[in-house]
């Protein structure tokens, strides 16, 4: 399946790169008019964020949005080609990744579309007239790109734009644990910077021209839009600020310019192109420019095995090319997290839909036994292997990760007691990390963990204090709400989102719609159809970047006046 995703990624030419880690975690399969997805260990739907199914230019929600299940009615979508659009996280909650393929129905099974004429054209978003431009506290100016590029082009400057959404713990954590640090308030002294709000209908335009499909997303561009370099996820106030020093001392060339050098055989523009490729989450292309040049790195290895796994997704019969792929990196990048990551892959592809796990698949489990309990008795090797990955930054989780990768060996192997023992471990190393309020990112990043060893009731306390210290924020009242509503405790539930609606957000129709659900679970269908018709009344309802959601409240809408 084809991925379209909102993540972390980072580029290794001049910086880090991180890997696309959700790509072949979800599985759809259609059962009679259902279109039902699966999620792998490891890994959740966002139900906080959008998802649907689109038909021209009608849009519903799925009738069930799970951590662990999605489930379509695809009743009036037999002979149409459509798009189905979701959001899946890792457990960790650095990634959230959106996920966006067009699909037909042929002969009772669901199948990607691949000729043009199946594919569903999106519609182009109503975009605002910009405002005035205003930085805020931190020196971006906030939702205007079109007019910080005017200024741009005016003083010849460059522009460092961050992509962003208000829920993403990474983007969080970018904002309150390195923007307003000495070293990179020095290092983009020279830049115009500007934070986009990805939320934001008006910048839905901007998401789409510049391919982010992952946030953070940081990019370098210059007065005419061009862009220059491409940067993704958490990164330390000293980490982002020698990426941004060292990319300003190049004289950094457009893609139409690196294209022609590249061509003409010059191996660094081939290396940079790679490197935009990577970030913009085309593997196909990173690896063309990369393959030619026969020299290993874990840009290639990555983008191979992502290539290996969007084919075998599409086609099972290329199972064995997947495998081979997985088989071949492994043994070149033998200690790396994507290693760790790619056994586990390995192994669940050897064992299928055996119920009994062959050899084979045990022993290359066993080895990232083995190789996680060697990192783990040791504080100088941990650093050195979460330094040679392209998947974040790790730092004050490095043990954390260890222990939540060891239960997952732990579960596939069917090892319970010594699963019990781990998330044991897990909870214990996460309560003694020393978290706050005050880094809401990196408490947010904590809660996968917490949630893998079972801390519910932890979590539940920690977002009871984020929403005391954020009182005019609905960013937290709206995961609470969330918590409480998959829970299917609506009475506790109510008040948070009846407050995360009472709050100014860009998600206002979303947080509306969840109130609705919820009003509808305490059989307070009234109440749902004024919280419905209000929301239907607002002016973003009109907006075109907004049709999915609205069709979905109108859907919610009918089914309250047929109960």
């Amino acid at each position: 399946m084809k991925t379209i995703l909102i993540s972390l990624i980072f580029a290794a030419f001049s910086f880090t790169a991180f890997a696309r880690l959700s790509d072949g975690k979800a599985h759809l399969k259609l059962q009679g008019t259902k279109i039902i997805g699966n999620i792998d260990k490891g890994f959740h739907f966002n139900k906080d964020a959008p998802a649907s199914l689109a038909i021209g230019d009608k849009s519903v929600e799925p009738t069930k949005k799970e951590a662990q299940e999605i489930i379509f009615d695809a009743s009036s979508a037999k002979g149409q080609a459509f798009k189905l659009s979701f959001y899946v996280c890792d457990d960790k909650n650095t990634v959230c990744e959106s996920h966006e393929e067009t699909y037909v129905i042929k002969a009772d099974k669901l199948v990607a579309a691949v000729n043009a004429a199946d594919k569903v054209q999106a519609a182009v978003p109503v975009v605002a007239k910009p405002a005035a431009l205003k930085k805020n506290k931190h020196g971006f100016y906030e939702n205007n790109l079109a007019e910080a590029l005017k200024l741009a082009a005016a003083q010849k400057k460059t522009v460092l734009v961050d992509f962003n959404a208000p829920w993403c713990p990474s983007c969080i954590r970018l904002e309150t644990e390195t923007f307003g640090e000495k070293a990179f308030i020095k290092a983009s002294g020279k830049l115009i910077k500007v934070s986009v709000n990805i939320d934001r209908a008006d910048n839905k335009i901007w998401a789409d021209k510049y391919d982010v499909h992952a946030i953070p997303t940081m990019i370098l561009m210059n007065g005419n839009g061009d862009e220059l370099a491409r940067l993704l996820d958490f990164r330390t106030a000293d980490v982002l600020a020698k990426e941004l020093t060292d990319l300003q001392s190049k004289k950094l060339a457009s893609t139409a310019e690196l294209t022609k050098k590249a061509e003409a055989g010059d191996k660094e523009a081939r290396k940079t192109l790679a490197t935009l490729s990577f970030n913009a989450m085309k593997y196909d292309e990173a690896a063309k420019w990369l393959a030619p040049l026969n020299e290993n790195s874990l840009m290639l290895a990555v983008s191979e095995v992502n290539v290996a796994q969007e084919a075998f997704e599409k086609d099972a019969k290329t199972k064995d090319a997947y495998q081979k792929t997985l088989e071949k990196w492994i043994a070149v990048y033998s200690a790396s997290p994507e290693v760790m990551d790619w056994r586990l892959q390995l192994a669940k592809a050897l064992k299928g839909e055996q119920k009994t796990i062959p050899a084979e698949a045990k022993a290359i489990a066993d080895k990232n036994l083995s190789e996680i309990q060697r990192l783990l008795a040791t504080a100088a090797e941990r650093k050195a292997f979460f330094a040679n990955t392209l998947q974040g930054d790790y730092t004050g989780f490095e043990r954390a990760e260890l222990l939540a990768q060891l239960a997952n060996t732990y579960e596939f192997l069917d090892v319970q007691d010594r699963l019990k023992a781990t998330k044991d471990e897990l909870a214990t190393e996460v309560s003694a990390m020393k978290l706050s309020v005050a880094r809401p990112g990196q408490l947010l990043t904590a809660f996968s963990y917490m949630k893998q060893a079972g801390q519910k009731e932890d979590v539940v306390k920690w977002l009871k204090q984020l929403i005391e210290a954020n009182p005019k924020s609905d960013v937290y009242y709206t995961k609470l709400a969330g918590y409480y509503f998959r829970e299917k405790d609506f009475e506790k539930a109510l008040p948070y989102s009846e407050k995360a609606v009472e709050l100014t957000s860009d998600l206002k129709l979303y947080n509306m719609k969840m109130l609705a659900e919820i009003q509808k679970g305490l059989n307070q269908q009234k109440q749902a159809s004024e919280t419905l018709n209000k929301a239907l009344a607002l002016p973003e309802a009109k907006l075109e970047a907004n049709k999915k959601t609205v069709a979905a409240m109108e859907e919610l809408k009918k089914s309250l006046v047929t109960q």
